[in-house]
């Protein structure tokens, strides 16, 4: 969780969201439970950008809006054609309150696996897990330093701390170990 608030702005009910873009800010939403209502904010588009690449979509995020702070985590966030983001939904969270969220899984040692002629091909780089706000892991992580060749990364097999439960399905395929030579010799043949 990063500590420093990033500055919003409500929006105005009448404010249109292309005008927003075109002046360098992007239109936003936070709802949740502990909000009576959804509150439509903007945000500078650089201020956001710094954001969301300073996070990921389970950090703790302290947002300050009308001089108070409210702790959120990224829900969504949409882009345009061309990757640029257009719009964001932030979800106000309490600190002990219990949520799902999408939690990206790191895979360390894969320059082991190089040694042995192997790579590790990533199905799924997140899984969803289900637990208290503030001890949610902004990453997992999963050693493929010792895996050999068709050896798989089920979602099972990502250990979670104490007090988070995963939601995913057990059997989804995360990655798998698999050769690096291209099979030139079989189409060959």
């Amino acid at each position: 969780m990063t500590n420093l608030a990033f500055e919003v702005i409500e929006r105005e009910s009448n404010e249109k969201s292309n005008l927003l873009r075109k002046n360098g800010q992007v239109p936003c939403i936070i709802y949740g439970g502990s909000l009576e209502k959804a509150i439509p904010i903007k945000i500078k588009k650089i201020e956001l950008i710094k954001l969301i690449s300073s996070n990921t979509s389970s950090s703790l995020i302290p947002l300050k809006i009308n001089g108070k702070t409210k702790t959120c985590v990224i829900k969504e966030v949409q882009k345009d054609v061309y990757g640029k983001v257009i719009h964001a939904d932030f979800q106000a969270v309490r600190k002990n309150e219990v949520i799902r969220l999408k939690i990206p899984v790191t895979f360390l040692g894969e320059e082991n696996l190089e040694t042995k002629r192997l790579v590790l091909e990533t199905f799924s780089p997140e899984i969803e897990v289900q637990g208290v706000a503030s001890s949610m892991p902004e990453t997992l992580e999963f050693d493929v330093s010792n895996m050999n060749f068709e050896d798989k990364v089920l979602a099972s097999n990502i250990t979670l701390p104490k007090g988070i439960s995963l939601i995913t399905d057990s059997e989804i395929l995360l990655a798998i170990a698999a050769s690096s030579n291209n099979n030139s010799e079989e189409e060959d043949e």
